[in-house]
Parts: C-alpha cells; structure tokens; sequence
C-alpha cells in the first residue's frame, strides 16, 4: 500500500457501490475546485485531470483573483467545468468570536458586517465572473471558509443566486426556498496537520462513510457526495490518489458523476 492508494479501502467503497447497486440506485458523486482564479500550473494540471477523466468540475472562482489568462483557459477548454463564485476577495472580516465557539473563525461572508453590506459585494463579484467567463459560469455562491450568516444566506435568492455550496451535510429540507444547498463532505487536505494530504485511506473512508450514511438515511439521501479540492495545496501523492479515484469511478457501474448544472433545474 501508498500514500496515493489503498487496496483495501477502495474494497470498502467498492461494497459499500455494489450495495446502492442492489438497491437499483446509483451512488451519485460531485468535485469542487476552491480558490480558483490566479495562474498557476497547479490550476493548468486541474483543467488536464478534468478533461483526461471526463469527471464534471464545479470551479470555485473568487472574483477579485480573476485574472484574464485563467478565464481564458476556462472559456477554451474542452473538460467538463463549470464555474461556482467563491465570496468576492476571499478576505476574513471576523475579528471576535461568535455566540457559542471558543474562538476567532475566519469568515468574508459572517455576521461581522451587515447582510446588505455582504450581499452588495456578492452580486458585484457575480457581475464580474458573468461579464468574464459568460456559459460558464453558474448562480451557486461557496462562502470561503465555507461558513455563511444566515442573514446572508436568506438573501441570495433575491439576489438572483440558485445555489450554495459549503461543507458538511445539508440541513434537510429546503432550508432556504429558492436555493439548492449541494455540499461538499470530504476533504483530503489535513489543514491543521501542514496541509498535508489525509492519505488514500481516509479519503476512500470519508466517501464510503457519507455514501453509507445517505444509503441509511442518516442524512439527506438525495444529496451527491461531494468531493472537495484545494488545487494549490495538492501532493503528488494527492494527485495520485484523484487519478486513480477518477478512473475507477467513472467505469464503475454503481456512480453516477452528475454535472451541477443538471441539478440546479430541480430547485
């Protein structure tokens, strides 16, 4: 066994497919891409992975780091992307912690500043992804760090925004009418451990464990499992361990790797 893969752990995942086989359901499956937007050979190799695996990429774009030779490279390519918006500058406002934790936890999009303040930046930086990346691009908001005010969550449908992508399961229901909340639940990064990648054993674990769970209903059952990326924090063992998930997954006959756009209409 290496770092970039695990025989046993892919067995695991693989049993926990055949069963949502047998239920006559396809175990669906959805990647995100944060902290797109400035050149980088990282994001080149992304747009390569992407297209050499067919695998539909949701791109988290932060609208200030935009810059005219990577909206190029996603307007021209050929690989299944499309394009989320990522907060506006990807800055933390938060200076005090919040009711309930014990600390300071960043956030663009929080309670540190009024929803009308947040949510005019919002749709600035929706503006500018539109004008620049055009078919591209898609009304689904990523708050950086994945955390968002409730005030400002109620407010993007009015704004014109059909979905909201963070992390961890999403609350059932519709918590918000009019918004889709399609989340991610792995990531293979270990931030606090010098962001280095989890291993293949954990990262095969953590989508074994969320299938299971939508198989068993202990959360939503009709949310894809969502894979999370971080392009410019990647290993070569990361790398590694996507290639080899990439080309099992999409030959296998228990997954389903729907692209987001097909499942914004069912809003």
């Amino acid at each position: 066994m290496s770092e970039a893969w695990d025989p046993v752990a892919w067995r695991a995942l693989a049993v926990e497919l055949l069963a949502w086989q047998e239920r006559g359901r396809a175990a669906t499956i959805w990647w995100r891409d944060d902290d797109v937007g400035r050149p980088d050979p990282a994001f080149e190799r992304l747009l390569g992975l992407a297209g050499s695996t067919a695998v539909p990429l949701g791109l988290a774009v932060v609208p200030t780091w935009l810059s005219a030779e990577v909206a190029a490279a996603m307007r021209a390519t050929s690989a299944p992307v499309i394009t989320l918006q990522h907060g506006f500058a990807h800055a933390n406002h938060e200076t005090t912690a919040q009711p309930g934790e014990s600390r300071v936890r960043p956030a663009e999009c929080g309670a540190a500043r009024p929803a009308p303040t947040v949510l005019a930046e919002v749709v600035d930086g929706g503006m500018r992804l539109r004008a620049a990346l055009g078919e591209r691009w898609l009304p689904v908001f990523v708050p950086p760090w994945n955390r968002i005010a409730p005030g400002v969550l109620a407010g993007l449908p009015r704004a014109g925004y059909r979905g909201v992508s963070a992390f961890g399961p999403r609350p059932a229901g519709r918590p918000t009418p009019g918004l889709l909340h399609l989340n991610c639940h792995v990531d293979p990064i270990a931030w606090r451990r010098a962001r280095r990648f989890v291993g293949a054993a954990a990262a095969l674990e953590g989508l074994r464990a969320h299938l299971a769970d939508r198989r068993e209903g202990r959360v939503d059952p009709e949310e894809p499992t969502g894979l999370l990326t971080h392009h410019r924090d990647m290993s070569p063992a990361l790398w590694a361990f996507l290639e080899e998930l990439f080309g099992r997954v999409t030959q296998h006959p228990g997954v389903a790797l729907p692209p987001l756009a097909t499942l914004l209409p069912t809003i």
